[in-house]
């Protein structure tokens, strides 16, 4: 799969993962912007900012097998925006590994 679609893909997996916790979900209109995704809860009222990232893992060499480390595109933002790591359909929040 072209790298385009991989990212494409990994937002809509993100999506649905999203809505399945209970949350309202607005897609970014923009390819290229500071966040992809953000998140309002109807029970907290909580608003969050996203950034999903497909995870990949090495392929060869001495860390075959390690995830590839993929950090927040602006860092300037990092205290409001949160990582969301998307790999074989299946999501992971948090820091990258």
């Amino acid at each position: 799969m072209k790298k385009n679609r991989k990212g494409c893909y990994s937002e809509k997996v993100a999506i649905c993962y999203l809505m399945e916790k209970g949350l309202d979900v607005f897609d970014s209109c923009q390819t290229n912007g500071v966040v992809d995704l953000i998140t309002f809860d109807p029970d907290t009222g909580e608003t969050k900012c996203w950034e999903v990232k497909t995870e990949n893992f090495r392929l060869s060499g001495n860390k075959k097998g390690y995830a590839i480390s993929r950090g927040l595109r602006n860092k300037k933002f990092k205290s409001i925006i949160h990582l969301l790591y998307v790999h074989d359909g299946k999501c992971r929040e948090g820091k990258k590994r």
